[in-house]
């Protein structure tokens, strides 16, 4: 990621804002997931490059 790079959702594509999260695949451990409030909230689908998806 670049310096002045906004971090932005996985599932939506919006700028991560209070009460997002980022972590690592549950699956795999290598690459960061990151999730907004609002897809968070009503549990949008996301999916790592590994294959493996989440809620």
């Amino acid at each position: 990621m670049r310096k002045n790079e906004k971090i932005r959702c996985q599932s939506c594509n919006e700028e991560l804002g209070q009460n997002s999260v980022v972590f690592k695949c549950p699956s795999c451990g290598k690459r960061d997931i990151t999730r907004c409030d609002h897809c968070r909230k009503v549990g949008v689908k996301y999916k790592c490059e590994c294959g493996f998806e989440g809620p």
